[in-house]
């Protein structure tokens, strides 16, 4: 039987942020351009700036995330799920140690 279990594994931040498609309620989002307004359950690159999209989050971090997690692997098996949450921690400390610097 197969079934979806969350791992742990290194990525790199800035690969994850080019190709990154975030969804939304009834559209998603990219990353890299913050072109919107696109349908994440088809497209495979962006018509604004042509990245590929390699991995799939959504904004919607909660207790629901296993179902969230679930629902986007069926409609993309072909992107990886990034937990949204995680990302944006990354990106402040990001953000912070270039401010303090």
């Amino acid at each position: 039987m197969k079934v979806l279990i969350r791992t742990v594994k290194e990525y790199d931040l800035d690969d994850i942020s080019k190709h990154l498609l975030v969804v939304g309620d009834l559209s998603g989002d990219c990353f890299n351009c913050k072109e919107f307004g696109l349908n994440y359950s088809s497209i495979k690159s962006c018509p604004k700036c042509h990245t590929e999209f390699r991995y799939i989050a959504s904004r919607k971090s909660n207790n629901l995330s296993s179902k969230i997690m679930t629902t986007l692997h069926k409609k993309r098996p072909d992107l990886a799920y990034i937990e949204f949450s995680d990302l944006k921690v990354h990106k402040n400390r990001e953000k912070a140690k270039d401010f303090l610097s």
